[in-house]
Order: structure tokens, then sequence, then C-alpha cells
């Protein structure tokens, strides 16, 4: 995969479906005196749903459609036929993805296949004239917009979700490891930065099965972006075990004993939680004179950590580094902690009632419920116009806005909404 195939990160822009419009229909047959209303209700529009899929590995096909719009509702109809709803929309997205507001709030971690997430709530169907007959008003001759359905811009950051995390310098050889113990297939070759994104392969290894992450662009100063930065290095948050690739013959001017402390610094500068998973120091190129030297100053520097002597180019050492993985697996549990954003997570009460904001002769009202009232109706028909204030009435609005000299003529906003103020009831 080329890394302009692999995004970890998109901004995408939801719009739910929007109701469909209920109907004002009233009986026309013949030898059916006194008809009445009979329009049907608006269908609701389509949700959108994000969904966490085993068979996708990069969000690269968001990032080049980022803008997703659910359909609309069908319009309620004559003869009391309701509209159709419409269809939901999934998104899918690898499994790991998490789910962020436009102010870095975690709202979902979609870890398994198939566990998915309401982003965006389409509109209610409107109602029909039907439902507006009253004892004292038998012929409504008004019905319902359909509300309007959810926009957002929600963050999505894939977070790869792996058994084992494989890291160190460029080219201390993680990608060969990776291909001979998983069989994938990454880039490698005898220059730095071979690989520009996280390779991921399965493991089989006596009876066992576990997730193996080669994870690029570890270098001195990775957790401040140098190199590739700390681009990646969010993929290990999710491991059960890091694995040390440590080359002998050291990176640059870095010795191979003093390459162990220089990526633990980077790992803890990212995260601290990395420094509580399990570490496993692998120096690899054992085929070569100068490895076996180098395997015993970091054995004996490390007395607690468990090292291992392999060559990744002929197998030698590998099957009892991977005995050892299979016998502590099992035992290690996952981290499921999202980072530390979950913890910033603030509370939004929504305002129920309303709030009146006067500028001039224009004004302002706002709160949800009476957005979304004045949305769903026809503000052009004064019949509904006549219902609207009735409400507006009954939920003290037309008394707090005499109350701040409202007279008629008077400009009023609510939410998208513009009318002229009258007296309609």
């Amino acid at each position: 995969m080329d890394i302009k195939d692999f995004v970890d990160e998109v901004k995408v822009y939801l719009k739910a479906g929007d109701g469909g419009n209920g109907c004002v229909s009233f009986r026309r047959e013949k030898f059916v005196p006194f008809g009445g209303p009979n329009g049907g209700n608006g269908g609701k529009g389509g949700d959108i749903y994000i969904v966490a899929s085993k068979d996708l590995n990069t969000l690269t096909h968001l990032a080049l459609k980022p803008h997703i719009k659910a359909q609309r509702g069908e319009h309620g109809k004559g003869s009391n036929k309701y509209g159709k709803g419409a269809d939901d929309t999934f998104i899918y997205v690898p499994c790991g993805t998490i789910v962020k507001d436009i102010n870095n709030n975690v709202l979902c971690d979609l870890k398994a296949d198939g566990e998915k997430f309401l982003a965006c709530r389409g509109g209610e169907g409107g109602r029909g004239n039907t439902l507006f007959k009253t004892p004292t008003n038998r012929a409504p001759d008004f019905a319902e917009k359909g509300g309007m359905g959810e926009e957002k811009t929600l963050i999505l950051e894939l977070s790869v979700i792996a058994d084992i995390g494989l890291v160190g310098f460029p080219n201390a050889g993680k990608s060969s490891l990776l291909s001979i113990i998983t069989h994938a297939t990454p880039k490698v070759a005898s220059y730095p930065f071979t690989t520009l994104n996280p390779n991921i392969g399965v493991a089989y290894h006596k009876g066992k099965y576990f997730v193996v992450a080669d994870i690029p662009g570890l270098i001195e100063g990775a957790s401040s972006g140098k190199g590739l930065g700390d681009k990646f290095l969010k993929h290990l948050l999710r491991t059960k075990i890091l694995v040390h690739i440590i080359d002998p013959l050291g990176f640059y001017d870095i010795e191979p004993v003093k390459s162990v402390s220089v990526i633990e610094e980077e790992l803890a500068n990212y995260s601290r939680a990395l420094l509580k998973k399990k570490r496993i120091l692998v120096v690899n190129k054992s085929d070569l004179d100068i490895a076996e030297k180098v395997f015993k100053k970091i054995k004996s520097k490390y007395k607690k950590e468990k090292v291992f002597l392999i060559s990744a180019a002929t197998g030698d050492g590998v099957e009892k580094l991977l005995d050892y993985i299979i016998e502590n697996i099992d035992s290690i549990k996952p981290d499921i902690e999202i980072p530390s954003e979950k913890k910033n997570i603030k509370l939004v009460t929504m305002n129920k009632g309303f709030h009146i904001t006067r500028e001039n002769n224009i004004f302002y009202i706002t709160g949800e419920s009476i957005e979304k009232l004045v949305y769903k109706t026809d503000i052009n028909n004064g019949s509904a116009m006549k219902r609207l204030f009735n409400i507006f009435k009954k939920i003290g609005l037309i008394k707090e806005l005499e109350k701040k000299g409202i007279k008629d003529d008077d400009t009023v906003v609510i939410g998208k909404s513009e009318f002229t103020w009258k007296n309609y009831y």
C-alpha cells in the first residue's frame, strides 16, 4: 500500500435526511358529503450510522468523499397515504476507529466488527392535515413540514487494533520479521524509512493466532513530530505486547544499547500508558559478527527484560521468540481505554425553553424545541401560523415578547425561519 493510499484520520461532514412534508388534502368522492381532511404524514428522513468493518484498514475512501448526505423522507399524499421513510446511510470504517466531535471529545470507539454508532438522526416526518382535525376545526387547511435532519462535522481517527506492536529505529528489520511470521508483504529495502505506513499481518504459531503490526517512523524526536513523528504512535495504544527490534549496527550516531532508551523515551513522551505495556527486546541480524556482543550488553543492562537474539533474514531464533509470545499473550488484557481526551468530554444540557435577544426591531428567539417547531410550520399559511401562535401563547413566549416591546411589522428570527410579526391570536 502506498502512503497516499493510507489515511488514518479524516474529517467528515454529515447531513441526515430531512423528514417528508405532511400533505394537505380533502376527500372528494361523489356521494360522500363532508368528506373532511385526508392528508397523510411525511416519511422519516434517513439516519447516518458509522459501522466498524473488519474488511477495511484505512479511511482513504472517506478522505476522497468526506461529504455524506442521507436521503429525505417522501412527502405524504392524499387518501391518508403516508410517505415512505428514507433508507438509513451506513458509513463503513476499520475496526479501531475513534469518533470525535470538532472539539476533540470522544463520542464513540468502534472496536468490534459490526459495531455501529448513530452519528446523525434523520428528521421526523411532518403530520398531514388529517391529524389536525378537531371538533372546532373540521377542515384544517395546513400540514407540518418535515423535520430537519441533524448536521454534524466529525473527526474519525483510526487506531490500529493489534496484539503485537513492532517498534524500533528504521531499518532495524521490523518489516522483515513481520513478513516471515505472518506472510505479509511489506516493502523491504536497505535504506531507512522503507515503511511509510503501518503494515499488519496475522501470525499463526502452534495453534494460536495473533495480529502483528509494524509501526514505522520511530526516531529520536518522533513524539514531537520529527521524521514521520507521532503520526503512527497512536497505533501502539491498543497492543498487548511491544516487541522492540534492535539493529546491532545502531542508527547513524546512536549506539545499539542507547537506542533502547531513546525509543523508550519517545514512547513515554507520547503516552505514559505505553511504558506499562509488556516489552520484549529483540536484537536482530544475528548473522552479523557484532550481534552476539550487542546482545550480551543489552541483556546485561536490562536484566528484568526478556531479550532475544534472532535473524529475520535467516529465521534463526524466531521460533523461540514466537514461543514466548504465545505463552504470554493470553494472560494480557488489551488496553481498551481511549487516550486522555475522553476525560475532557463536557456534558451539554440542551435548553428546552427559549431565549429572546432584541436588536432594534429584530427579535432573535433561540431554543431547541421552539426552533424545531417553527421549522416544521408553513409560515406562509395563515392557519398554520394561528396554530403556531396559539402554542406561543401557551408557553409564555408572546407575553415575554410583549414585555420587550414587540409590535406588528417587527421582524422575528427563529432558527432558520424569519417572518414579520402579526397578531394571529
